[in-house]
Formats: structure tokens, C-alpha cells, sequence
């Protein structure tokens, strides 16, 4: 099964056609941000407005790069989030698709993520500690057991999707991964003057966090 495409053989005549899964909430931000990966120059493209700006950027990339852009082109670009996000936020999904546990852990991870970024902003204010403190909390973070790296967070594109949020990023940032104790992905927490919720370990910077 690929991200863009499934091939279905249509009942009763044989012929091949394709079935593209839809978003069932257009409007809404998926978990995971609007972000699509061109399989020719594996580039990540991300939108922070929408949909339809996402796939105005990566028709532009396309152009850009002397590629062609097939008629569907849209289509795919949505169907390769339709299968990035929780089946209940998917219609026309095939009945046949299998969830590997490494997907069913990037659904839950990319829930609270999405859920911790929303309270930052609604909350919170987006407000960030400094520069120095991140780098520090990045630090004690890699050196943690807790720091999960059960899922490729750059292959996901989910630290582009992070980084769209908080503006900057720590020279830890390739050996951080999703905090088991939080399920929140690290690329998030550490910028973050938020709270989260959990049972962290004594030397941990969140159990002491203020």
C-alpha cells in the first residue's frame, strides 16, 4: 500500500482503478500539520494556513523543478494525509487497510502532540523559555531512557510540522524523540513554558518545572 494511491479492481469487470482517501474535516488541521513529502525530490513541503495552500506550494515546487504535475495531483496530496491521520478523521479509506503498531503509535503521538501545541497557543500564549534553557532541557532529555525513538520523527515529517510552531530548533534536536512518560514529542515540550502531565523520573526538567 502506498501513501498516494490504491489500486482496487473494480467488481465484476476487472479493470484497475484508483481509490483516493478523503479528509473528513477539510477545514481542520489535521494531527500532524498540512505537510506533504514529493516522492521525486523527497522534499517536505508544510502549510501553516491550509489544505489548499499546501497543494498550491507543492504544485509550485513541482513547477519549480521542472516536474510534471499529474491531474490528480491534489487528490494525492490529501490522501497522503488521509492515511497519516487516525481512521476517524479519514472517509473512503480502504476496508482492507492494516494499521501497524508503529502507526497506531504515531495516531496517539500526533493526538497529544497536536492537543499540547493547541493548549500552548490557546493557553499559554506560545510563550518560550529562552534559548539556553531549551538547549539545556534538550541535553538531559537525550541522555534520558524515557526518550522514545520508536518512530522516525523526520521521515514523518512531524519535526517541520513542530518547528512551524515554536520558530527554532537545539543542536540536540537529531537525538530527540517522543517523551514516554508524556507521549508528547520532545521537539515541542522543551521550547514550551506549558505544562504537561505524566509520571517523570525525579531528575527530570518537567517534574520541576514551575
Amino acid at each position: 500500500m502506498t501513501y498516494d494511491v490504491i489500486q482496487c479492481i473494480e467488481q465484476g469487470k476487472g479493470e484497475i482503478c484508483m481509490t483516493l482517501p478523503k479528509l473528513r474535516y477539510r477545514m481542520m488541521e489535521p494531527p500532524g500539520g498540512w505537510i506533504y513529502r514529493d516522492l521525486d525530490t523527497n522534499m517536505w513541503i508544510t502549510s501553516h494556513r491550509n489544505l489548499d495552500d499546501l497543494i498550491h506550494q507543492c504544485k509550485a515546487h513541482r513547477h519549480a523543478n521542472e516536474l510534471p504535475i499529474p491531474e490528480d495531483f491534489a487528490e494525492r496530496i490529501e490522501a497522503s494525509i488521509a492515511y497519516s491521520v487516525p481512521p476517524e478523521l479519514a472517509i473512503d479509506m480502504p476496508e482492507d487497510r492494516k494499521l501497524s503498531d508503529q502507526m497506531l503509535s504515531l495516531f496517539h503521538v500526533n493526538k497529544k502532540t497536536n492537543q499540547f501545541l493547541l493548549d500552548w497557543r490557546l493557553k499559554g500564549g506560545m510563550q518560550k523559555v529562552p534559548q539556553e534553557e531549551a538547549d539545556a532541557r534538550a541535553m538531559t532529555c537525550v541522555k534520558c531512557k524515557y526518550n522514545s525513538k520508536i518512530i522516525c520523527l523526520t521521515c514523518k515529517g512531524i519535526d517541520q510540522w513542530i518547528n512551524g510552531w515554536t520558530g527554532r530548533k537545539t543542536k540536540h534536536d537529531a537525538a530527540l524523540g517522543i517523551c514516554a512518560c508524556d507521549g508528547i514529542v520532545l521537539f515541542a515540550t522543551i521550547h514550551s513554558t506549558q505544562k504537561t502531565i505524566g509520571e517523570f523520573p525525579d531528575e527530570c526538567w518537567k517534574k520541576n518545572k514551575i
